[in-house]
């Protein structure tokens, strides 16, 4: 039998095609398609189910959104798409179908990761926690920021999704109160997301050379002419080339391991905190460097207990898909 799942994100849809049968599953076929060359999400499905040369109806699908759903109705937050399960079921001529939150995704596809799929920043004492199967907690960056928890219930994780990305930003220094100064000049409602996420980077970029006065390269406004802002600034932050870009890049993981600690302490007490999205894969190896973790332990008398939690980049960039295509598998036993 067949089934479908997808992983749609501000920047990138990505779907898969599998055969299931006893002796597991198989890939017949996968592709990315950039979700903005889009006016809708049934325009790229079409295209897939043509690609793929899938036979419908499939068994199941699921796809994972990066968006809120209620009763079955998803609007993707940084795109301007509507889905519904009754229109994925009129397309793929099947009642097996859910749309789930992409960090919903990303909790199912986290037991499926590799030991080469993430990065350890800490290791903490997990068997000091009470319970064998300890909550975890999953963060991830990228065009926006998703936030959700899995709970062990019955014989497995359940993920629950949350909207967490869109609360307000809390500074932790000088520097952090007059970014969201300047911030506030612009916006009513300074979210979380509005930092980390690439548009994040892009801002914070901005605010260090208008205000902290570090000065900006030809060679980098003459880069973002031609490629994404936010990759430019990524790229030559890890290459140490440019001050602008790896000072950006450093007050963003500050950020980033901050509102980390804080999702920590929100869903306390877990075992294991993971960093997922495409910025932390890209970045891995800076937020490494101890910037990070310094970040998420800054919570004063609390910080202890956050040294027995294990936190993790997820280096694997398609773990949301991994997790939609184990729902979907799931939905045909």
């Amino acid at each position: 039998m067949q089934v479908i799942a997808g992983d749609i994100g501000g920047t990138n849809t990505r779907l898969v095609l599998a055969e299931i049968d006893e002796s597991g599953r198989q890939i017949l076929f996968e592709k990315s398609y950039r979700s903005t060359q889009y006016s809708d999400f049934f325009q790229v499905l079409k295209a897939f189910l043509s690609e793929s040369k899938s036979s419908l109806p499939v068994e199941a699908a699921c796809i994972a959104v990066a968006g809120p759903v209620r009763s079955g109705v998803v609007s993707v937050t940084n795109l301007p798409w509507v889905i519904t399960e009754e229109q994925l079921h009129d397309v793929l001529e099947t009642p097996h179908v859910v749309l789930i939150n992409d960090f919903v995704s990303v909790g199912y596809g986290i037991p499926l990761l590799d030991q080469s799929d993430v990065l350890t920043l800490q290791q903490g004492h997990a068997d000091e926690l009470e319970s064998v199967h300890h909550d975890v907690a999953v963060i991830g960056a990228g065009t926006g920021l998703g936030v959700s928890h899995l709970v062990w219930m019955e014989d497995s994780y359940q993920p629950q999704s949350s909207e967490a990305g869109h609360v307000g930003f809390a500074p932790e220094n000088s520097l952090q109160c007059e970014l969201l100064a300047w911030l506030q000049k612009k916006y009513t409602h300074v979210s979380i997301e509005m930092l980390l996420s690439g548009a994040g980077l892009v801002r914070i970029y901005k605010f260090l050379h208008d205000i902290a006065g570090i000065s900006q390269s030809s060679t980098i406004i003459e880069a973002m002419l031609d490629v994404d802002p936010a990759q430019v600034i990524t790229e030559y932050a890890l290459q140490e080339d440019d001050e602008l870009c790896l000072k950006t890049l450093e007050l963003f993981i500050d950020i980033y391991g901050s509102v980390a600690g804080n999702v920590a302490l929100h869903y306390y007490p877990i075992g294991d905190l993971y960093v997922a999205g495409g910025i932390a894969a890209k970045t891995s190896r800076k937020m490494a460097d101890g910037r990070f973790i310094d970040a998420f332990l800054n919570k004063g008398k609390i910080s202890p207990i956050l040294k027995n939690i294990t936190v993790k980049v997820i280096t694997q960039e398609k773990v949301g898909l991994f997790g939609a295509l184990a729902y979907a598998t799931k939905a045909t036993l």
